[in-house]
């Protein structure tokens, strides 16, 4: 299990890295809209969503291991088309590569429920998002500093270092043994993706897919909107905008790898996720007051900033791994790579909603149209949460 986390927290830091930079390549590099900027984004999340129930569906046949080598060697060359682009249109190809390998999300998952009791996978998943977090703490601030270096665009130096963290992620993750709880789904047991959709559509995890949905469609909101908060309401660059993202990282360490726990034995992992859920909902509207110059309190932007960031970051650090270890719960053993992946995969969809929507609603009204947008859909995550609290689901 520690290899696992270390290949994480590995791979995101080098996804961490092009957080700071990728608006301001678009927007200021190529002289295009924000618009262009969040559907390129968008276009990561699409193929993330395409992929990852391809992907875990891949790893009940093939194994677990088999799917998350390839998976990473696929994203580091995309990091490479990328540092050599300079047009819009292959950064678009290289983007989707990479999305596509992004897709292993589920995999990873399903790995450390192989691993796990049910008992625990709410600690580990939550361990899980704290590898993402730490990665998320050195990878924007490496991203932010590295902007610019060189001869090259100002993408080039940070897409070259995800590269490096790729490679340096897959090389360690030869090093992960297959579990023995794994057992491939034998011929019998296949299901066509259709199927399988409309296993899960009328099964209790369709409820988890919703929820995954909303919880990615509210939160991209935040992630593409929040770039050009800092761009317009404190006047932030790319090494700047890499600083703050580093500091969400911090927040993320700090819920997931110490604070999940506690609230998981406190509430059950949905009390959680409705406990995340509210504070996601208060941070967000806090957001979109801050951002029309109503927020009460101390008028520093720069402090109001910090405050509204850290309620968000916490919301979405309760939120996300308590939902991943109550659908994981949920799911069959057997089938558990392609449950995990076709639940993620809607997590995908609604992340790319999100991205599609942050452009123009940000341009429409400024960011109180965006943030409260996003507020909007986590109510329909905190009914969803208050519904299967009432209704557990059994495995």
């Amino acid at each position: 299990m520690p290899t696992l986390l270390l290949v994480v927290f590995i791979n995101f830091a080098g996804i961490g890295a092009l957080i700071p930079v990728l608006p301001y390549t678009v927007i200021e590099t190529l002289g295009l809209s924000a618009t262009v900027m969040t559907l390129l984004l968008a276009s990561f999340a699409m193929a993330m969503f395409l992929s990852n129930p391809l992907l875990g569906r891949l790893s009940d046949h093939i194994g677990r291991r088999s799917v998350l080598i390839a998976s990473l060697f696929i994203n580091a060359m995309a990091h490479l088309w990328f540092a050599f682009s300079d047009d819009i249109i292959q950064m678009f190809a290289a983007r989707i590569l990479a999305g596509l390998a992004a897709g292993n999300t589920g995999v990873i998952q399903a790995i450390i429920a192989d691993r796990v009791a049910s008992h625990e996978r709410a600690r580990y998943m939550g361990l899980f998002g704290a590898a993402i977090g730490t990665g998320f703490v050195a990878g924007p601030a490496l991203g932010g500093l590295l902007s610019g270096v060189g001869s090259g665009p100002l993408h080039q130096a940070p897409f070259l270092l995800a590269a490096g963290f790729s490679f340096l992620a897959l090389a360690l993750s030869v090093r992960i043994k297959e579990s023995a709880a794994y057992r491939p789904i034998t011929s019998s047991a296949k299901q066509s993706l259709v199927t399988r959709l409309a296993t899960i559509m009328r099964s209790p995890l369709a409820l988890y897919a919703l929820a995954f949905f909303c919880l990615n469609l509210s939160f991209a909101q935040v992630e593409a909107s929040f770039v050009l908060l800092l761009r317009d309401y404190l006047d932030f660059d790319a090494r700047q905008t890499g600083w703050l993202f580093t500091y969400i990282g911090l927040c993320i360490i700090l819920v997931q790898g110490v604070l999940i726990n506690i609230a998981v034995r406190r509430f059950g992992e949905i009390g959680t996720v409705g406990f995340g859920a509210g504070l996601l909902i208060i941070g967000q509207i806090f957001t979109a007051l801050m951002a029309v110059g109503l927020l009460i309190g101390n008028s520093n932007p720069l402090v109001q900033m910090l405050i509204v960031t850290t309620v968000v970051c916490f919301g979405f650090g309760f939120s996300n791994p308590a939902l991943s270890a109550a659908a994981s719960n949920a799911a069959g053993k057997t089938t558990m790579g392609g449950a995990l992946g076709m639940v993620q995969g809607f997590g995908s969809l609604g992340q790319v909603g999100g991205l599609v929507l942050a452009g123009p609603l940000y341009h429409l009204g400024g960011a109180h149209y965006s943030f409260g947008f996003g507020a909007a859909i986590t109510l329909i995550l905190l009914a969803v949460a208050f519904h299967l609290n009432q209704r557990p689901v059994s495995t």
